[in-house]
């Protein structure tokens, strides 16, 4: 009897200890600041684009910006025409320039979209010729091989290492004007910052705006995730100051786990946050926010031609030197003629002008030997790991993608999420899954490969899971 007791007693122990564990999670879940600061969501582009692009596809254009006379290019075959990727802001330009000069691409990427599997990269990449995927995977996909050109800010620093050492070298050509902007919430009385009062905000020197004149309300300064474009040209902003640590949110994933993130602007008391400007006025991403001068000169159209904006900044079209495609050169071409700069301008950016800047060699090669490269398969996952060797070492890079769905919990993912040494150094695991402590059994989820050994001038990789499959790419 006193064991039956007993034993009841433990099993309601345990059921209270779920209850409340729940409503834990589901308080977590539920507080203001998670919502509010995971920003717009990934809700459109399988999970790549904050905005609707509804009337900005090449078939779909309502919204596009057209010429009124036919275009000094033309690229007749669908094989000739380059792949184009590039920032979520770029998008209604690149697919404008692609509409006017590859021929049917509207059929194209209709037909294309309709006929490909579901997990095909023409559906994870939204598109056959005209891709999206956001600023960070584009810059991915363009040294990894995947498209041709890339149309975004200029390259993050470990962006150009990744190209540096996968012996690539990336170019940025500059096609047209943009600011770069901060902003606040509509009635902060302030209307003008200085440089130098911007770059001690973001360092943690300024925290309360009466000391930039406003009200006594401290100042809550929102940064951009790691590698965004924002994000890039901020810290080209910031010049040797450093960034104070980013405003964060915590959430719980689809494993349980909790996860941290870059919080995302949100127009309350106090914000001040930062984009570019077609991102405010082209998309019109936030609402009863102001734009504020910086340095005394507010970033309108003819400020930002003439260059008097102190941020006045340039949309980039970056390409690799090793590309073969001479039709990449041709649209270069054909976006610093009239025609192209007609497009440009009618989508909402500024031309250049009289002005054509240099274009940017971002990167130098490291020297490394590029030896292998490899595509890892298992089951229906994905995803590409190369091997090389820097200094006589052996190191390895893996290719990825994913998506969120709309809850931010719940990860898809058809590629490799990242890789993972053994203790004892012997071993290296490929997860296919959100695994944030993965066991070395955990065949479903992941494969395992033999480290990567050197034989002389060979390599040796070893696949212990049969369920795995390995092949030069």
């Amino acid at each position: 009897m006193f064991k039956f007791l007993r034993k009841k007693r433990f099993i309601i122990i345990i059921v209270l200890l779920l209850i409340i564990s729940s409503f834990g999670i589901y308080k977590f879940l539920t507080r203001n600041d998670y919502h509010k600061y995971l920003g717009h969501g990934f809700n459109y582009m399988n999970g790549y684009s904050t905005t609707d692009f509804k009337g900005y596809h090449v078939y779909d254009d309502a919204k596009l910006f057209h010429l009124d006379h036919q275009p000094s290019l033309m690229i007749e075959n669908e094989k000739d025409m380059p792949v184009l990727d590039g920032a979520e802001a770029c998008y209604p330009v690149y697919s404008a320039v692609a509409k006017t000069i590859y021929k049917d691409i509207g059929e194209i990427e209709k037909e294309a979209k309709k006929t490909a599997d579901e997990d095909s990269d023409i559906i994870y990449y939204n598109g056959k010729k005209v891709t999206f995927s956001n600023t960070v995977m584009a810059y991915e996909r363009l040294v990894e091989g995947s498209v041709d050109m890339v149309f975004a800010a200029r390259p993050s620093q470990s962006q150009k290492d990744l190209a540096s050492t996968l012996k690539e070298e990336i170019k940025t050509t500059p096609i047209g004007k943009e600011a770069f902007v901060f902003f606040v919430e509509k009635n902060n009385p302030v209307d003008n910052l200085t440089s130098e009062q911007l770059r001690a905000i973001y360092h943690g020197d300024i925290t309360n705006w009466k000391e930039v004149g406003g009200k006594d309300q401290e100042i809550v300064a929102f940064q951009r995730p790691e590698d965004s474009g924002s994000q890039v040209m901020m810290k080209y902003f910031m010049g040797d100051v450093s960034l104070k640590e980013p405003k964060k949110v915590e959430y719980v994933g689809g494993m349980g786990e909790v996860v941290s993130e870059v919080a995302q602007y949100h127009n309350e008391k106090g914000a001040l946050g930062y984009t570019f400007k077609y991102f405010l006025t082209g998309l019109s991403q936030e609402k009863n926010v102001k734009m504020i001068s910086i340095d005394g000169v507010a970033p309108t159209t003819e400020t930002i031609k003439d260059g008097s904006y102190p941020l006045t900044t340039y949309l980039m079209c970056a390409t690799l030197t090793s590309n073969q495609n001479p039709y990449v050169n041709k649209i270069i071409d054909f976006l610093l003629s009239d025609d192209g700069q007609a497009i440009i301008e009618g989508t909402g950016y500024a031309s250049l002008g009289s002005t054509q800047p240099a274009p940017i060699i971002e990167n130098t090669p490291k020297n490394s030997t590029l030896y292998q490269r490899y595509v890892i398969t298992n089951a229906k996952h994905k995803g590409t790991l190369t091997v090389f060797k820097v200094n006589d070492e052996v190191r390895w890079d893996y290719w990825f993608d994913y998506f969120y769905k709309l809850d931010y919990g719940d990860f898809h993912d058809k590629g490799i999420w990242w890789i993972k040494e053994s203790p004892d150094d012997d071993y290296m695991a490929v997860s296919f899954g959100h695994h944030y402590e993965l066991d070395f059994d955990e065949q479903n989820s992941s494969i395992i490969l033999k480290k990567v050994q050197w034989h002389g001038d060979k390599l040796d990789v070893q696949l212990p899971d049969k369920g795995a499959q390995l092949s030069h790419k």
